[in-house]
């Protein structure tokens, strides 16, 4: 465990600590993901990738979903087209709009993000324990579930 003692333990913001945590999962879950055959994805297209409907989403949506302004949602597209995992064409009935969906490899990419997640959860499980993976879930869902 750590050498902190239970006050410098209680000083470390938690915030901090969460965004900590949530940066180690990301970057493990993306590593796996990249081993496993898509080795250019950055963490960058992923919002880009799990915001995008079925039948396709427009630019201007997608990069509401995402939380990015339109130029960087655009820029990541471009890249994510070079990659083959989306492709982009202009709105049916709006000529201004562009819309994208996934490409073959961009589905690929999604069917096997769910397995990364589940092998970086079993190592999470390797590092604190069954008992205590469950109950860091307990307890990291009455903070998400907590009213502000």
């Amino acid at each position: 465990m750590s050498d902190l003692t239970d006050a410098e333990l209680r000083a470390l913001p938690l915030g901090r600590l969460l965004l900590q945590a949530h940066r180690r999962a990301q970057a493990a879950s993306l590593a796996k993901l990249q081993a496993s055959g898509h080795a250019e994805i950055r963490l960058g297209h992923v919002p880009v990738l799990t915001n995008l409907d079925p039948d396709g989403t427009r630019i201007t949506d997608l990069a509401a979903r995402a939380g990015m302004t339109r130029q960087m949602t655009g820029r990541l597209v471009k890249e994510l087209e070079s990659l083959d995992y989306v492709r982009s064409r202009p709105h049916e009935t709006d000529q201004r709009a562009v819309v994208v969906s996934l490409t073959e490899r961009g589905e690929r990419f999604l069917v096997e993000a769910p397995s990364a997640m589940a092998a970086v959860d079993r190592d999470f499980a390797s590092l604190l324990g069954p008992a205590d993976l469950t109950h860091l879930r307990e307890m990291l869902l009455r903070i998400a579930e907590a009213d502000s």
